[in-house]
């Protein structure tokens, strides 16, 4: 949750880039954030959900993205919440992680230790914070840690050993077998931003 004095002020949120605008700046990743936008699981009932969201009282009326074109996690999830903007009439804008550090400190995970993305921050009309929704769902990141774990006993790393430490061959592996997890993650996210919305507001269903 953002401290009581947030950097995010109306003013601010209006610096951030429209969801074309962040990708007519990408370096890298254009055919993969146009393949994830094309083939979002996103259906109508999720769509119907978030409508229905951003039309009740206080509402999620606006939604601030951190992000990074090189990031598969923000690739992966920044292309459905794009739509489902769309769709809701909730106004997206894309900070830049690394140009927007004040931002991304507001929204530290591992408490406080990591600047994980993406983050997809849910604001009222007035820029009252609701919600927020931070990297990857839970049952991705229970994935990878088991998967992790696998291949770190296999080639004797540390279990503090991380993704990092792994050499190419490693990390090439861990890669191919998560990609086609990628589709299920973006449901499991879809339904953790629902499941968070409803939390906080008084809405009748996730």
């Amino acid at each position: 949750m953002p401290t009581s004095e947030s950097v995010v002020t109306p003013a601010r949120f209006e610096q951030g880039l429209k969801y074309p605008e962040f990708l007519d700046q990408l370096t890298v990743n254009r055919d993969k954030f146009d393949q994830y936008y094309q083939n979002s699981p996103v259906n109508a009932a999720d769509l119907a959900f978030f409508k229905s969201a951003a039309e009740a009282p206080d509402g999620p009326a606006k939604v601030l993205a951190i992000g990074e074109d090189w990031c598969g996690d923000v690739y992966r999830e920044l292309p459905t919440v794009a739509r489902i903007c769309e769709a809701a009439g909730m106004e997206l804008r894309v900070f830049l992680r690394d140009k927007n550090p004040d931002i991304m400190d507001e929204f530290l995970s591992n408490n406080g230790k990591a600047r994980a993305i993406p983050v997809f921050v849910f604001y009222t009309s007035d820029m009252r914070y609701i919600t927020h929704f931070t990297e990857r769902p839970q049952t991705a990141q229970a994935e990878i840690d088991a998967l992790l774990d696998e291949v770190k006993t296999r080639v004797n790393l540390p279990k503090t050993a991380t993704f990092s430490d792994l050499a190419p061959a490693e990390k090439k592996e861990v890669i191919a077998r998560i990609l086609p997890r990628f589709e299920q993650w973006q449901k499991d996210s879809i339904v953790e931003m629902r499941n968070l919305l409803a939390q906080a507001l008084p809405l009748a269903d996730a």
